[in-house]
């Protein structure tokens, strides 16, 4: 005799929080949506796309005719061929593999849902502030700190950490007014109504 037997889900402080990203960012990509949590996420893949294919190519460029001493031809080339194709490769992968792990469960596709959430962190703290940063003035190559450009990036680091949080708040407030609507359609259901 055999008995339906299932393992309880860990109930530990890392599964928890694993799990609730895994959630968000289900909601995130495919779940019901306000017009600002579309310009939340639109806007930042759009500057994403336009980082991946118009900044490390651009860097890639001046560090090999710059630094290396190549000619402008092959700074295109590398830019172009070495750098543009192989990131442009990276965004259509990334992109597939983010549709194909919507409604899926899984390790596999919980670990694609927390890349593209680490991606979206790093893309709102790290890079939109960066690409201000050089927008006022600041620059790596050659290394050029001024405090306009300091204090810009700093400014839009806090936003797109405000706009984490609200996004999060806003997530918590869709999914609680769901249960409550499932919850209420279940008692009905047992009530025979």
């Amino acid at each position: 005799m055999s008995t339906a037997y299932s393992v309880p889900p860990r109930r530990d402080l890392i599964s928890r929080v694993t799990h609730e990203i895994d959630d968000f960012m289900s909601w995130l990509l495919y779940g019901s949506e306000t017009w600002l949590v579309a310009l939340l996420k639109g806007v930042p893949l759009f500057l994403f796309v336009y980082f991946v294919l118009g900044y490390i190519p651009n860097y890639a460029n001046t560090i090999t005719t710059l630094y290396l001493g190549f000619s402008k031809d092959v700074g295109f080339l590398v830019a172009v061929v070495l750098i543009g194709g192989p990131t442009f490769t990276l965004l259509l992968i990334l992109a597939l593999w983010t549709q194909a792990a919507r409604g899926r469960r899984g390790f596999a596709w919980s670990l694609i849902r927390f890349l593209d959430f680490l991606q979206y962190l790093a893309l709102v703290l790290l890079i939109i502030p960066f690409m201000l940063f050089n927008l006022a003035g600041g620059s790596l190559i050659p290394l050029v700190f001024p405090l306009q450009a300091l204090a810009l990036g700093a400014i839009a680091a806090g936003g797109g950490a405000m706009s984490l949080a609200y996004l999060y708040f806003e997530y918590r407030r869709i999914t609680r007014r769901e249960a409550e609507a499932a919850a209420a359609a279940a008692a009905a259901w047992r009530s025979g109504g």
